[in-house]
Protein backbone atom coordinates (compact mmCIF):
# COMPACT_ATOMS: atom_id res chain seq x y z
CA UNK A 1 0.00 0.00 0.00
CA UNK A 2 1.20 3.24 -1.22
CA UNK A 3 1.22 5.85 2.01
CA UNK A 4 0.31 9.37 0.56
CA UNK A 5 1.93 10.93 4.39
CA UNK A 6 3.11 9.91 7.17
CA UNK A 7 -0.98 8.45 8.40
CA UNK A 8 -2.92 6.02 6.25
CA UNK A 9 -5.81 7.59 5.21
CA UNK A 10 -9.04 5.40 4.91
CA UNK A 11 -11.73 6.37 3.13
CA UNK A 12 -15.79 4.77 4.17
CA UNK A 13 -17.93 5.23 1.69
CA UNK A 14 -21.57 5.82 3.61
CA UNK A 15 -21.93 7.43 6.32
CA UNK A 16 -23.81 6.07 8.55
CA UNK A 17 -23.67 3.87 12.37
CA UNK A 18 -21.17 1.37 10.48
CA UNK A 19 -18.75 4.02 9.69
CA UNK A 20 -19.31 5.72 12.59
CA UNK A 21 -18.19 2.54 14.47
CA UNK A 22 -15.50 1.72 12.20
CA UNK A 23 -14.26 5.42 12.79
CA UNK A 24 -14.55 5.40 16.89
CA UNK A 25 -13.04 1.86 17.75
CA UNK A 26 -10.01 2.83 15.00
CA UNK A 27 -9.27 5.79 16.47
CA UNK A 28 -6.26 5.24 18.57
CA UNK A 29 -4.14 4.33 15.59
CA UNK A 30 -1.94 6.54 13.38
CA UNK A 31 -5.33 7.33 10.69
CA UNK A 32 -7.10 9.84 9.20
CA UNK A 33 -10.55 8.75 7.94
CA UNK A 34 -12.26 10.60 5.15
CA UNK A 35 -16.08 9.48 4.81
CA UNK A 36 -18.17 9.89 1.70
CA UNK A 37 -21.86 10.65 2.26
CA UNK A 38 -24.65 11.00 -0.32
CA UNK A 39 -26.14 13.36 2.18
CA UNK A 40 -23.38 15.16 3.77
CA UNK A 41 -25.24 15.38 7.10
CA UNK A 42 -24.80 11.26 8.10
CA UNK A 43 -24.12 10.53 11.71
CA UNK A 44 -20.21 9.64 10.48
CA UNK A 45 -19.60 13.02 8.86
CA UNK A 46 -19.41 14.61 12.35
CA UNK A 47 -16.04 13.04 13.64
CA UNK A 48 -14.78 12.32 9.73
CA UNK A 49 -11.31 14.12 9.37
CA UNK A 50 -12.64 15.08 5.96
CA UNK A 51 -16.38 14.47 4.27
CA UNK A 52 -16.73 14.43 0.19
CA UNK A 53 -20.40 13.85 -1.26
CA UNK A 54 -22.43 14.07 -4.53
CA UNK A 55 -19.76 14.32 -7.32
CA UNK A 56 -16.82 14.28 -4.97
CA UNK A 57 -16.10 10.85 -5.24
CA UNK A 58 -12.86 10.72 -7.30
CA UNK A 59 -11.45 13.48 -5.09
CA UNK A 60 -12.93 11.01 -1.72
CA UNK A 61 -10.83 7.74 -3.62
CA UNK A 62 -7.38 10.54 -4.86
CA UNK A 63 -7.25 11.29 -1.05
CA UNK A 64 -7.51 8.34 0.72
CA UNK A 65 -5.12 5.48 0.86
CA UNK A 66 -7.47 2.81 0.78
CA UNK A 67 -11.15 2.16 0.29
CA UNK A 68 -13.61 0.58 1.98
CA UNK A 69 -17.36 0.59 2.38
CA UNK A 70 -20.03 0.10 5.18
CA UNK A 71 -23.18 -0.71 2.92
CA UNK A 72 -23.58 -2.22 -0.28
CA UNK A 73 -26.15 -0.49 -1.83
CA UNK A 74 -23.46 2.78 -2.67
CA UNK A 75 -22.40 4.42 -5.36
CA UNK A 76 -21.28 2.21 -8.09
CA UNK A 77 -19.35 4.70 -10.10
CA UNK A 78 -17.19 5.38 -7.03
CA UNK A 79 -16.52 1.58 -6.17
CA UNK A 80 -15.39 1.03 -9.67
CA UNK A 81 -13.19 3.78 -9.74
CA UNK A 82 -11.65 3.19 -5.98
CA UNK A 83 -10.86 -0.79 -7.79
CA UNK A 84 -9.10 0.61 -10.45
CA UNK A 85 -6.70 2.48 -8.27
CA UNK A 86 -6.12 -0.73 -6.74
CA UNK A 87 -7.38 0.77 -3.62
CA UNK A 88 -10.90 -0.60 -2.91
CA UNK A 89 -11.14 -3.31 -0.15
CA UNK A 90 -12.92 -5.97 0.36
CA UNK A 91 -12.83 -6.39 -4.21
CA UNK A 92 -15.67 -4.84 -5.88
CA UNK A 93 -16.56 -8.38 -7.02
CA UNK A 94 -17.64 -9.42 -3.77
CA UNK A 95 -19.62 -6.12 -3.57
CA UNK A 96 -21.40 -6.25 -6.83
CA UNK A 97 -22.61 -9.96 -5.76
CA UNK A 98 -24.66 -7.84 -3.41
CA UNK A 99 -26.21 -5.25 -5.44
CA UNK A 100 -28.16 -7.46 -6.67
CA UNK A 101 -29.43 -10.42 -4.86
CA UNK A 102 -30.19 -13.18 -7.72
CA UNK A 103 -26.41 -12.94 -8.77
CA UNK A 104 -25.33 -13.76 -4.90
CA UNK A 105 -27.94 -16.56 -5.29
CA UNK A 106 -26.83 -17.76 -8.08
CA UNK A 107 -22.70 -17.27 -7.53
CA UNK A 108 -23.40 -19.30 -4.38
CA UNK A 109 -25.53 -22.11 -6.04
CA UNK A 110 -22.92 -21.98 -9.02
CA UNK A 111 -20.23 -22.60 -6.33
CA UNK A 112 -21.83 -25.52 -4.28
CA UNK A 113 -22.26 -23.39 -1.12
CA UNK A 114 -25.19 -24.89 1.09
CA UNK A 115 -28.26 -22.90 0.08
CA UNK A 116 -32.12 -23.45 0.60
CA UNK A 117 -34.19 -23.67 -3.00
CA UNK A 118 -34.69 -20.75 -5.20
CA UNK A 119 -35.53 -19.78 -8.32
CA UNK A 120 -34.62 -16.40 -10.48
CA UNK A 121 -38.13 -14.31 -11.93
CA UNK A 122 -38.38 -11.68 -14.37
CA UNK A 123 -41.34 -9.95 -13.34
CA UNK A 124 -43.71 -9.97 -10.35
CA UNK A 125 -46.26 -12.13 -11.91
CA UNK A 126 -43.85 -15.01 -12.73
CA UNK A 127 -42.78 -14.58 -9.14
CA UNK A 128 -46.00 -15.16 -7.66
CA UNK A 129 -46.60 -17.61 -10.17
CA UNK A 130 -43.42 -19.82 -8.89
CA UNK A 131 -44.07 -18.95 -5.34
CA UNK A 132 -47.00 -21.00 -5.70
CA UNK A 133 -45.19 -24.03 -6.34
CA UNK A 134 -44.00 -23.91 -2.40
CA UNK A 135 -45.95 -24.82 0.57
CA UNK A 136 -44.53 -21.81 2.04
CA UNK A 137 -42.20 -19.16 0.45
CA UNK A 138 -40.47 -15.64 0.86
CA UNK A 139 -40.25 -13.12 -2.33
CA UNK A 140 -37.89 -10.95 -2.58
CA UNK A 141 -36.89 -8.26 -5.17
CA UNK A 142 -33.48 -8.36 -6.25
CA UNK A 143 -32.22 -4.78 -6.02
CA UNK A 144 -32.97 -2.81 -3.26
CA UNK A 145 -33.65 -5.38 -0.50
CA UNK A 146 -32.33 -5.01 2.74
CA UNK A 147 -33.42 -5.27 6.30
CA UNK A 148 -36.47 -6.21 5.20
CA UNK A 149 -37.33 -3.86 2.62
CA UNK A 150 -38.97 -5.38 -1.15
CA UNK A 151 -39.04 -8.58 1.08
CA UNK A 152 -43.09 -10.07 0.82
CA UNK A 153 -43.95 -13.39 2.84
CA UNK A 154 -46.35 -15.54 1.75
CA UNK A 155 -48.86 -14.34 4.71
CA UNK A 156 -47.94 -10.57 4.55
CA UNK A 157 -47.83 -9.76 0.72
CA UNK A 158 -49.33 -5.94 1.42
CA UNK A 159 -47.59 -3.43 -1.38
CA UNK A 160 -46.64 -6.80 -3.60
CA UNK A 161 -46.21 -4.59 -6.81
CA UNK A 162 -47.97 -5.80 -9.77
CA UNK A 163 -46.83 -5.70 -13.50
CA UNK A 164 -43.09 -5.17 -11.89
CA UNK A 165 -40.71 -6.34 -14.43
CA UNK A 166 -37.93 -6.09 -12.05
CA UNK A 167 -35.69 -9.50 -11.02
CA UNK A 168 -37.14 -11.04 -8.17
CA UNK A 169 -35.84 -14.11 -5.77
CA UNK A 170 -38.51 -16.43 -4.75
CA UNK A 171 -37.62 -18.58 -1.96
CA UNK A 172 -38.82 -21.84 -0.51
CA UNK A 173 -39.20 -21.33 3.04
CA UNK A 174 -36.91 -22.45 5.14
CA UNK A 175 -38.34 -24.38 8.57
CA UNK A 176 -35.22 -23.70 10.01
CA UNK A 177 -34.53 -24.87 13.63
CA UNK A 178 -33.00 -21.50 14.69
CA UNK A 179 -31.30 -18.73 12.45
CA UNK A 180 -26.79 -17.99 13.31
CA UNK A 181 -24.31 -16.06 12.17
CA UNK A 182 -20.26 -15.88 12.07
CA UNK A 183 -18.10 -12.64 11.79
CA UNK A 184 -15.04 -13.90 10.28
CA UNK A 185 -11.86 -11.77 8.86
CA UNK A 186 -9.12 -12.35 6.22
CA UNK A 187 -5.98 -9.79 6.03
CA UNK A 188 -4.18 -9.36 2.70
CA UNK A 189 -1.94 -12.23 2.74
CA UNK A 190 -4.89 -14.58 3.09
CA UNK A 191 -4.54 -15.70 6.56
CA UNK A 192 -8.06 -16.33 8.00
CA UNK A 193 -9.81 -15.65 11.94
CA UNK A 194 -12.99 -15.63 12.62
CA UNK A 195 -15.45 -14.41 16.16
CA UNK A 196 -17.14 -17.08 17.95
CA UNK A 197 -20.76 -17.34 15.87
CA UNK A 198 -23.87 -15.84 17.01
CA UNK A 199 -27.66 -16.67 17.47
CA UNK A 200 -29.93 -14.67 15.64
CA UNK A 201 -33.63 -13.58 15.64
CA UNK A 202 -35.05 -12.07 12.75
CA UNK A 203 -38.42 -9.90 12.34
CA UNK A 204 -39.78 -9.39 8.45
CA UNK A 205 -36.14 -9.60 7.83
CA UNK A 206 -34.74 -7.33 10.30
CA UNK A 207 -32.45 -8.42 12.67
CA UNK A 208 -33.88 -7.93 16.58
CA UNK A 209 -31.63 -9.12 18.60
CA UNK A 210 -28.74 -11.82 18.94
CA UNK A 211 -26.32 -13.28 21.73
CA UNK A 212 -22.80 -15.23 21.42
CA UNK A 213 -21.27 -17.68 21.47
CA UNK A 214 -22.85 -20.69 19.66
CA UNK A 215 -22.72 -24.13 21.68
CA UNK A 216 -23.13 -26.72 19.04
CA UNK A 217 -19.62 -26.93 17.80
CA UNK A 218 -20.48 -29.03 14.89
CA UNK A 219 -22.08 -26.07 13.67
CA UNK A 220 -19.72 -23.71 14.40
CA UNK A 221 -16.94 -25.53 12.39
CA UNK A 222 -19.44 -25.65 9.36
CA UNK A 223 -19.83 -21.74 9.65
CA UNK A 224 -16.20 -21.74 10.10
CA UNK A 225 -15.46 -23.29 7.07
CA UNK A 226 -17.72 -22.01 4.91
CA UNK A 227 -16.69 -18.55 5.96
CA UNK A 228 -13.36 -19.18 5.06
CA UNK A 229 -14.15 -20.92 2.02
CA UNK A 230 -15.99 -17.95 0.63
CA UNK A 231 -13.19 -15.24 1.51
CA UNK A 232 -11.10 -17.15 -0.33
CA UNK A 233 -13.16 -17.79 -3.20
CA UNK A 234 -13.87 -13.99 -3.35
CA UNK A 235 -9.71 -13.10 -3.02
CA UNK A 236 -11.38 -10.84 0.06
CA UNK A 237 -9.85 -8.56 2.42
CA UNK A 238 -11.65 -7.44 5.51
CA UNK A 239 -14.30 -8.46 7.89
CA UNK A 240 -17.12 -10.17 6.25
CA UNK A 241 -20.80 -11.35 8.13
CA UNK A 242 -22.51 -14.28 6.67
CA UNK A 243 -26.10 -15.61 8.50
CA UNK A 244 -27.37 -18.79 8.29
CA UNK A 245 -30.19 -21.22 8.55
CA UNK A 246 -29.49 -24.34 10.75
CA UNK A 247 -31.38 -27.86 10.12
CA UNK A 248 -31.13 -31.05 10.90
CA UNK A 249 -27.34 -30.59 12.00
CA UNK A 250 -26.49 -28.23 9.27
CA UNK A 251 -25.56 -24.69 7.88
CA UNK A 252 -27.02 -23.38 5.03
CA UNK A 253 -26.48 -19.99 3.57
CA UNK A 254 -29.06 -17.46 3.67
CA UNK A 255 -26.92 -14.43 2.92
CA UNK A 256 -23.33 -13.04 3.50
CA UNK A 257 -22.34 -9.54 3.52
CA UNK A 258 -19.74 -8.15 2.79
CA UNK A 259 -18.46 -5.84 5.51
CA UNK A 260 -18.97 -5.28 9.27
CA UNK A 261 -22.51 -6.41 9.92
CA UNK A 262 -25.06 -5.92 12.50
CA UNK A 263 -24.52 -9.24 13.92
CA UNK A 264 -21.38 -8.42 15.02
CA UNK A 265 -22.19 -5.61 17.29
CA UNK A 266 -21.56 -7.44 20.76
CA UNK A 267 -17.75 -7.71 19.64
CA UNK A 268 -17.77 -4.30 21.29
CA UNK A 269 -17.80 -5.56 24.48
CA UNK A 270 -17.34 -9.84 24.32
CA UNK A 271 -14.33 -9.61 22.33
CA UNK A 272 -10.65 -8.93 23.00
CA UNK A 273 -11.14 -6.45 19.75
CA UNK A 274 -14.32 -5.52 17.80
CA UNK A 275 -15.20 -6.33 14.42
CA UNK A 276 -14.65 -2.86 13.60
CA UNK A 277 -11.30 -2.05 14.78
CA UNK A 278 -10.23 -5.89 12.70
CA UNK A 279 -11.78 -4.73 9.72
CA UNK A 280 -9.61 -1.73 9.56
CA UNK A 281 -6.49 -3.29 10.25
CA UNK A 282 -6.84 -5.98 7.59
CA UNK A 283 -7.56 -3.38 4.86
CA UNK A 284 -4.52 -1.31 6.36
CA UNK A 285 -2.57 -4.19 6.12
CA UNK A 286 -1.83 -3.86 10.06
CA UNK A 287 -1.30 -7.39 11.81
CA UNK A 288 -4.67 -9.00 12.47
CA UNK A 289 -5.01 -11.30 15.15
CA UNK A 290 -7.28 -14.23 16.48
CA UNK A 291 -10.24 -12.77 18.50
CA UNK A 292 -10.63 -14.03 21.99
CA UNK A 293 -14.06 -14.36 23.36
CA UNK A 294 -13.77 -13.17 27.19
CA UNK A 295 -17.46 -13.44 28.00
CA UNK A 296 -21.09 -14.25 26.30
CA UNK A 297 -22.27 -10.99 24.91
CA UNK A 298 -25.44 -9.93 22.33
CA UNK A 299 -27.33 -7.23 20.88
CA UNK A 300 -30.56 -5.77 21.06
CA UNK A 301 -31.05 -3.38 18.22
CA UNK A 302 -32.98 -0.01 19.10
CA UNK A 303 -35.68 0.37 15.65
CA UNK A 304 -38.15 2.98 15.01
CA UNK A 305 -37.90 4.37 17.96
CA UNK A 306 -35.75 7.14 20.43
CA UNK A 307 -34.84 5.72 23.93
CA UNK A 308 -36.57 7.85 26.53
CA UNK A 309 -34.67 9.28 29.84
CA UNK A 310 -36.42 6.40 31.57
CA UNK A 311 -35.45 4.10 29.05
CA UNK A 312 -31.88 4.74 29.42
CA UNK A 313 -31.64 4.66 32.63
CA UNK A 314 -33.41 1.44 33.19
CA UNK A 315 -31.20 -0.29 30.49
CA UNK A 316 -28.04 0.93 31.78
CA UNK A 317 -29.41 -0.03 35.57
CA UNK A 318 -29.02 -3.65 34.46
CA UNK A 319 -25.54 -3.77 34.65
CA UNK A 320 -23.03 -5.03 32.12
CA UNK A 321 -24.99 -3.02 29.32
CA UNK A 322 -23.51 0.16 27.04
CA UNK A 323 -25.99 1.68 24.54
CA UNK A 324 -24.98 3.12 21.37
CA UNK A 325 -27.48 5.43 19.27
CA UNK A 326 -26.56 6.64 16.18
CA UNK A 327 -27.53 10.11 15.48
CA UNK A 328 -29.76 9.66 12.55
CA UNK A 329 -32.12 12.85 12.24
CA UNK A 330 -35.31 10.82 11.54
CA UNK A 331 -37.41 7.98 13.51
CA UNK A 332 -39.14 5.56 11.15
CA UNK A 333 -40.27 2.02 11.96
CA UNK A 334 -38.16 -0.29 10.61
CA UNK A 335 -35.35 1.47 11.04
CA UNK A 336 -32.41 1.03 13.25
CA UNK A 337 -31.70 3.97 15.52
CA UNK A 338 -29.21 2.05 17.86
CA UNK A 339 -28.50 -0.72 19.41
CA UNK A 340 -27.95 -2.00 23.62
CA UNK A 341 -25.23 -4.30 24.16
CA UNK A 342 -25.07 -6.51 26.85
CA UNK A 343 -22.29 -8.95 28.47
CA UNK A 344 -22.83 -11.60 31.15
CA UNK A 345 -20.84 -14.28 32.98
CA UNK A 346 -22.71 -17.42 31.58
CA UNK A 347 -25.08 -17.60 28.28
CA UNK A 348 -28.57 -18.31 30.73
CA UNK A 349 -27.70 -14.90 32.18
CA UNK A 350 -27.25 -13.31 29.37
CA UNK A 351 -30.34 -14.49 27.82
CA UNK A 352 -31.80 -13.43 30.82
CA UNK A 353 -30.43 -9.38 30.25
CA UNK A 354 -31.40 -9.30 26.89
CA UNK A 355 -34.87 -10.51 27.61
CA UNK A 356 -35.05 -7.16 29.92
CA UNK A 357 -33.94 -4.99 27.54
CA UNK A 358 -36.45 -5.99 24.85
CA UNK A 359 -39.08 -5.31 27.40
CA UNK A 360 -37.95 -2.20 28.57
CA UNK A 361 -37.38 -0.75 24.57
CA UNK A 362 -40.65 -2.82 23.33
CA UNK A 363 -42.70 -4.29 26.29
CA UNK A 364 -45.28 -6.67 24.36
CA UNK A 365 -45.41 -4.46 21.10
CA UNK A 366 -42.34 -4.97 19.18
CA UNK A 367 -44.74 -5.15 15.84
CA UNK A 368 -45.29 -1.70 16.51
CA UNK A 369 -41.74 -0.36 15.80
CA UNK A 370 -41.03 -3.08 12.46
Amino acid sequence: MKIQNSRITVGIAGGGQLGTMMILESRGLPMNFNVYSETGDDPATTIATKTYKGEDFHKFVDESDVVTFEFEHINRELLQYADSQGKLRPSFKSVELKMERHKEKLYLREHGYPLGDFEVCNSSSEAIETANKYDNYVIKKSEGGYDGKGQFYKNKMNGFPENDSSVFVVEKFVDFQYEASIISIRDYEGRKYSYDPSYTLNKSGILIKNNSPLIDQDITAQMRDIAFRLMDDLDYIGVMGIEFFVKDGYAMINEYAPRVHNTGHHTLMGSSISQFESHIRAITELPVSEPVTYVPSGIVNVIGTELSPEQVNSILALGNTRIYMYGKSEVRRKRKMGHVCVASHSNESLSTSLSHVMDIIYGNELHRFI
